[in-house]
């Protein structure tokens, strides 16, 4: 497909400049993206679709300087990687609560009233819809520290920081997010 939307620009110049592009930087994003998903089955189709996102940028690309050209693609390649980890992790968890639909049968399983396990059904989505509502940088870091149970060095190599920034961004995020909540909390409460 990559080689198709390649070959159908209108401008010469562009088709030479995206085959140029992806022979200088093809290494750097399977690496990249590999580096962060750790899923060989999955690094050519989101190389593609690392390059796929690029071709849009080809006026802003040529603007750039080599170092700074470098830089937008392998933070393309990890927005590309980020996005793949969340969608997969997405599906994995609803496939398993699909299996575990009924109500009644959990809360048959965990010793609580039916009326107990809505409530915490409840205050999950809560929680979740306070979330969403955290700026994406928080909502990535929060993700990555709590559901892929990342350490700190982890996440400052993906996201190109220090670590000492992690834990101060990590701080403020949790902050947010419990503002967020108790706002969803009070929201609810006056329904």
């Amino acid at each position: 497909m990559l080689w198709m939307l390649i070959v159908s620009l209108a401008d010469d110049r562009d088709k030479a400049f995206m085959l140029n592009l992806y022979q200088d930087y093809y290494g750097l994003v399977r690496k990249t993206l590999y580096n962060i998903t750790h899923d060989a089955g999955h690094t050519e189709d989101l190389v593609n679709d690392t390059f796929i996102k690029l071709i849009n940028k080809i006026p802003l690309l040529r603007t750039l300087e080599s170092c700074k050209t470098t830089a937008y693609v392998v933070y393309t390649s990890r927005s590309v990687a980020i996005n793949f980890i969340k969608h997969r992790d997405v599906e994995k968890k609803h496939g398993y609560y699909g299996m575990d639909a009924d109500l009644a049968e959990t809360a048959a399983a965990s010793d609580d009233s039916v009326e107990e396990t809505i409530v915490r059904q409840e205050e999950i989505n809560e929680m979740g819809s306070a979330l969403l509502k955290l700026p994406e940088k928080q909502k990535d870091l929060l993700y990555f520290k709590y559901f892929l149970e990342m350490d700190n060095a982890e996440i400052a190599e993906i996201l190109g920081i220090g670590t000492a920034s992690v834990r101060e961004y990590l701080t403020r995020a949790r902050r947010n997010a419990k503002k967020m909540l108790a706002k969803e909390m009070d929201n609810q409460h006056e329904k």
